[in-house]
C-alpha cells in the first residue's frame, strides 16, 4: 500500500524547481530600496576608494616588463645558498623560535586579562576597564611595535619577540574571554549553589568548555605570527625579514627567492600541523 505523500502542495522538491521559483530566476528581486540604497552608497565608498588609491589598470599594464624582469632575475634560485648558516639557516630557526616564543608569552599573558575580561566573570567596571587597554593594543599592529622595541631595545630577536607578545596580548584576550562568554553557564551555577570558590568555578566549570576553543585560537595566532614574524624582521627584528630585507636593497634576487621558498614551506608546515592539532581537538 502506498504511503501517502505528506509534502505541502506547490512546494518544489526538485533543483530545477527550486531554481524556477527564486526571486532572482523569475525577474522579481525582493530588494526594496533600503537594500538599492546601501548597495549604491557601497558602490560610491569603493568607487571612492579607489580613486583616492589611484588604481590604474592602464599603469599596471605599462608596469608589466618590470615586473616580468624583476621575476625573470629570480630565476633560477642559488639552490647552494639554501645550506648558508648564517645567512638561511640561522635566520629560519630565529623566525620560528620568535613565533612560538612570541605566542607563548603571549598566551601566557592573555590568559589572566581573559578572566577579568569576560562579562561573566567579572564586574562592570574592571571588565570595562581591561577591555579598553585591549582595544588599544589591538589596534596597533606588529610592524609599529616592531618600530618601538627596536628603538628600545635595539635590533635582534628579541625585539621582533616583543613585537609579537604586544600585538597578540590583545586579540588573544579578547579571542580568549569571548570563549569564556559563550559557556554553558548551567555547570558554573550548579557549583555556585554548592558553595564552589571562584577559583574552583573556574579551574571545573568554566575552564573544561572553553580550553579547546582557546587553544584552536592559540594555533591561529601561531600560524600568524610565523608570517608577522617576517613582517618584524623586515624592520630589524630578526629572523628571515631582516635577510629578505637586505638582499632587496643589494639586488640579491636569486637569493631572495631561497628565503621566499622557505618562507612557503614554513607556512605551509604550520598550517598542517595546527590543522592536524585542531581535528584532534574537535
Amino acid at each position: 500500500m502506498a504511503t501517502p505523500s505528506t509534502r505541502p502542495a506547490n512546494v518544489p522538491t526538485s533543483f530545477p524547481e527550486r531554481i524556477a521559483n527564486h526571486p532572482f530566476a523569475n525577474g522579481t528581486p525582493r530588494v526594496g530600496w533600503q537594500g538599492t540604497l546601501i548597495t549604491l552608497i557601497i558602490l560610491v565608498v569603493i568607487g571612492w576608494s579607489i580613486a583616492g588609491t589611484k588604481v590604474s589598470p592602464g599603469e599596471f599594464i605599462a608596469s608589466s616588463p618590470n615586473m616580468v624582469d624583476f621575476i625573470r632575475r629570480m630565476f633560477p634560485p642559488d639552490w647552494g645558498f639554501f645550506l648558508n648558516r648564517e645567512r638561511v639557516l640561522k635566520p629560519t630557526i630565529e623566525t620560528i623560535q620568535i613565533a612560538i616564543t612570541g605566542t607563548a608569552l603571549a598566551v601566557v599573558l592573555a590568559f589572566p586579562l581573559s578572566l577579568i575580561a569576560s562579562r561573566n566573570l567579572s564586574h562592570p567596571a574592571l571588565y570595562q576597564s581591561v577591555r579598553a587597554v585591549m582595544n588599544v593594543m589591538r589596534s596597533i599592529p606588529e610592524l609599529i611595535w616592531a618600530l618601538i622595541f627596536v628603538s628600545a631595545v635595539g635590533l635582534g630577536p628579541f625585539a621582533g619577540t616583543l613585537a609579537l607578545v604586544a600585538g597578540s596580548v590583545g586579540s588573544l584576550s579578547k579571542v580568549f574571554a569571548e570563549s569564556i562568554e559563550s559557556i554553558d553557564p548551567k555547570p558554573v551555577e550548579a557549583m555556585d549553589a554548592v558553595g564552589a570558590t571562584q577559583v574552583q568555578k573556574i579551574a571545573f566549570g568554566v575552564l573544561p568548555q572553553a580550553m579547546v576553543n582557546m587553544v584552536s585560537y592559540t594555533l591561529l595566532f601561531w600560524e600568524h605570527n610565523i608570517r608577522a614574524s617576517f613582517i618584524v624582521g623586515a624592520v630589524g627584528g630578526g629572523g628571515l625579514g631582516f635577510e629578505i630585507t637586505t638582499e632587496l636593497n643589494l639586488f640579491q634576487y636569486r637569493q631572495f627567492l631561497v628565503h621566499v621558498i622557505i618562507i612557503i614551506l614554513l607556512v605551509t608546515v604550520a598550517d598542517r600541523v595546527s590543522a592536524w592539532i585542531r581535528g584532534r581537538l574537535a
